[in-house]
């Protein structure tokens, strides 16, 4: 069975209305989920994704039907024009159509909502759609969506069945079985019908650029309609232009107009004006005065207002005039009115309160003066006298620099406002002397003498005068300077007195420089006490007024603080004691020196002899330039001491033989301030001991030399000689020893031997084998070639030197 539908499309602000001719454009979206139109090849069920009704159906194009000898079928192109509408579907072998249903009806392929996207987001005041339905009637609502992310709810579409509905754009192409060859087409030649639904863009979101539509099925008739959305078309939006003018009623009469005009916008306009009775025409004619109100009502039923007075006119005129077109600001000025085609009461000016046909004023500001009058309806009547008041010249001006020092000039600039024609009163500027400058100047002036100079200035610009500007000018005199030191050259770290002896008066500011220089004390002009530790400068500037003065500047001369400082080669010796002094002092030119024992000394670097003992306190006075002193004094800083005497006596005495059997001496020791002793007895020998005994172990003639060192190191000596050894006139020989290593009597020796080095010892065993031979002093241990011999007794002789006696004789060697 075929379907009937009708359209009903709510929109929130006006409801479905019929749209007039406008031209719709195609809009380009993406969005769609369903391929339902057959465009090529032998099978429909192949070329499109899934039916559209409920009886396996689909859409074909008349390309399709030919190429399989079939009827029916849409344009290829996908482009359908109604009127000034053109919608463009999308392309025939992808998806092309946005296929919804209510989601509880699970109609396989479907969305229960849906949204095309704009390829390009733009602004427009109506929108169509190209769409239909299957297998009933389908309600869906509109939701638009705009790049600012804000949404308008643009009502909702009903659809019906695609059999039967109108008025249709497109109709009686004929629907194709989804299945492979053979197919079949009816529907031929009224259904099925596509259908295009026009409304207008809410009139609260005119303006914003539009982004996506949202489409959501509602409901569907008997649970199985399906709602199929094809294309989207738009009108471009352009604002509407509108304005209102009137004409205002004669006194006496009702003949005022109001007009609104208008363009551009969504058309047909509707007007209204709210007069009485209300007059639904652009232009509303015959009004009565009074304030009133119109109405434009464009084709999307948006509303613009505008307001509108008519006011009363007299048949009666007014002229006003006035004795001058242009006066100085505050100068009289007489106004007057005159009537004409009427009779006038009740003049009245403004601004102000004056009344009269003649008043006179005095305007300080340039005046649009009205007056007002009132004619034998009632009506008040208006004209405008215009008074201009000329500009008031302004005389102000700089004097730069307000003070200055007497000589300097001064920069006088006019800042007021005046033309080029104006005249300048400067009062001969107090009797200062223009350097250059004229008229508005700037002038370069100078003064006479110090002191205060009133400036003035008075300008005159086209007959008005302005008000009179003074200003000071303060003329300095510049301060006399002059410096003086209590003393110079001083010593490093010495004060003087800085005195300033000038003269300024009791505003002027000292800026002093002490180079070099601490302030131990001192303010303003001082004088100051200044110390210095290395010569420098002392500067003054002196600012008084706008004079500044410098002194000249004054050398303080500083020199440098000699260091003394000294050391002596020795501090300790033996009197008499030479100690030389070594000058380290820095800085300095002369030297005294004091040496502790009374004597004194101008030399740099002094030798002195100190020929007394004692502690002696040294004191250096370093001298630079005569001037600066340096003393230092080093207490008890030489110690002179005794000196020692070395002096000794001995038994026996020089000079008496001593055989060497004897020669053992005794030296006592007759020494003064010695601490230590050192003897040499002349054979090698030596000893510490203070008062020794020596054995000579050797003959000869021997000297003994004593030295004696005291607690600081001083050394005196004495000798004396000769110590006479001899050999012994008689040898002493052992009869017995006994080798055991007992260390008592373990070799034979015979000690006069050491006397004769050249004597030769034999001795034999019993057998008159040579048992130890030895030349001088040579002691046998009771051995041959390192065997120790039997005891028993050996002989021996010995032969002491050439022309002595031989000895002979018996030693037992005992075990």
């Amino acid at each position: 069975m075929k379907h009937f539908f009708t359209l009903i499309l709510l929109t929130l602000l006006t409801g479905w209305q019929p749209l007039f001719a406008q031209t719709f454009s195609p809009i380009s979206v993406s969005g769609f989920n369903a391929d339902i139109v057959a465009e090529a090849g032998n099978s429909a069920l192949a070329a499109t994704s899934t039916v559209i009704d409920g009886s396996n159906h689909v859409i074909h194009t008349t390309a399709f039907a030919t190429a399989n000898s079939l009827s029916g079928g849409i344009t290829p192109t996908g482009t359908f024009v109604s009127g000034t509408k053109t919608w463009q579907m999308a392309a025939f072998n992808a998806n092309n159509a946005l296929y919804m249903a209510v989601p509880s009806n699970a109609v396989p392929n479907t969305v229960g909502t849906g949204t095309l996207t704009l390829a390009t987001p733009a602004v427009y005041s109506k929108l169509s759609l190209l769409a239909f339905a299957t297998e009933g009637t389908a309600t869906v609502s509109v939701l638009l969506t705009f790049t600012d992310g804000t949404t308008s709810n643009a009502g909702t579409i009903t659809i019906k069945d695609w059999f039967n509905g109108t008025p249709a754009v497109v109709q009686g192409y004929g629907r194709i079985t989804r299945t492979n060859t053979p197919m079949t087409v009816d529907g031929l030649t009224t259904n099925p019908r596509f259908y295009g639904f026009d409304f207008n863009i809410p009139c609260a979101v005119l303006g914003k650029s539009l982004a996506s539509v949202t489409f959501t099925q509602l409901a569907a008739t008997g649970g199985t309609s399906r709602a199929l959305i094809l294309a989207l078309a738009g009108v471009a939006y352009t604002p509407v232009s509108y304005s209102s003018t009137h004409t205002d009623a004669i006194c006496g009469g009702a003949n005022g107009t109001l007009t609104l005009t208008a363009t551009n916008g969504s058309t047909p306009y509707t007007f209204k004006w709210n007069t009485t009775p209300v007059q639904a025409t652009a232009i509303a004619i015959n009004v009565p005065a009074g304030a009133y109100t119109g109405t434009l009502t464009d084709a999307n039923g948006c509303v613009y207002t505008v307001n509108e007075t008519v006011s009363l006119i007299s048949s009666a005129t007014i002229t006003a005039s006035a004795s001058a077109t242009a006066v100085c600001a505050g100068d009289p000025v007489t106004l007057s009115a005159t009537s004409s085609s009427g009779t006038l009461t009740n003049y009245s000016w403004s601004p102000g309160t004056l009344t009269g046909q003649t008043v006179t004023d005095h305007p300080s500001d340039t005046t649009a003066y009205i007056v007002s009058a009132k004619d034998v309806f009632g009506c008040i009547i208006k004209d405008t006298v215009n008074v201009a008041v000329k500009p008031t010249p302004t005389s102000s001006f700089t004097a730069s620099p307000g003070i200055i020092c007497l000589g300097s000039t001064d920069t006088v600039t006019f800042t007021g406002t005046a033309s080029a024609a104006a005249t300048y009163n400067w009062n001969n500027f107090d009797g200062g002397t223009i350097q250059s400058g004229s008229d508005a100047g700037p002038y370069i002036i100078t003064f006479p003498h110090a002191g205060i100079y009133n400036l003035s200035l008075q300008v005159t610009d086209d007959g008005c005068a302005s008000a009179v500007t003074r200003q000071a000018v303060t003329i300095s005199a510049p301060p006399a300077l002059q410096l003086a030191v209590s003393k110079t050259p001083i010593c490093a770290g010495d004060t003087v007195t800085i005195t300033y002896t000038g003269t300024a008066t009791t505003a002027a500011v000292p800026a002093w420089h002490f180079d070099n220089g601490t302030v131990i004390s001192g303010t303003g002009f001082g004088p100051y006490q200044v110390k210095y530790d290395t010569s420098g400068s002392v500067m003054l500037g002196v600012t008084d007024g706008a004079c500044t003065a410098a002194a000249d500047p004054l050398l303080v001369k500083v020199i440098r603080r000699p260091i003394a400082r000294f050391t002596p080669d020795i501090t300790q010796g033996c009197a008499p004691a030479v100690v030389t002094f070594d000058n380290r002092s820095n800085y300095a030119d002369s030297y005294q020196w004091s040496f502790g024992d009374g004597t004194t000394s101008l030399l740099e670097d002094p030798s002195h002899t100190y020929s007394n003992t004692g502690l002696f306190t040294v004191t250096l006075t370093a001298t630079a330039q005569g001037q600066c002193v340096s003393t230092i004094t080093k207490t008890s800083l030489i110690n002179i001491v005794p000196p020692p005497i070395a002096l000794f006596s001995s038994a026996p005495g020089q000079n008496i033989a001593v055989e060497f059997k004897n020669a053992n001496f005794t030296f006592n020791n007759n020494s003064r301030n010695g601490v230590t002793y050192e003897w040499e007895f002349g054979d090698g020998t030596s000893s510490t001991e203070f008062a020794p005994e020596h054995r000579y172990e050797v003959t000869g003639d021997f000297r003994v030399t004593l030295y004696v060192t005291n607690d600081i190191g001083c050394i005196d000596s004495i000798s004396r000689a000769y110590y006479k050894v001899i050999p012994d006139l008689q040898l002493e020989i052992p009869n017995a020893f006994s080798p055991n290593g007992d260390g008592i009597n373990d070799r034979w020796e015979v000690d006069g031997l050491k006397a004769r080095p050249n004597a030769t010892t034999e001795i034999f065993n019993r057998y008159g084998q040579l048992v130890f031979k030895g030349i001088g002093f040579s002691p046998w241990d009771g051995t041959w070639k390192g065997q120790l011999m039997p005891f028993g007794t050996y002989y021996y002789i010995i032969k002491p030197a050439p022309g002595e006696k031989t000895y002979a004789g018996w030693v037992s060697l005992l075990r």
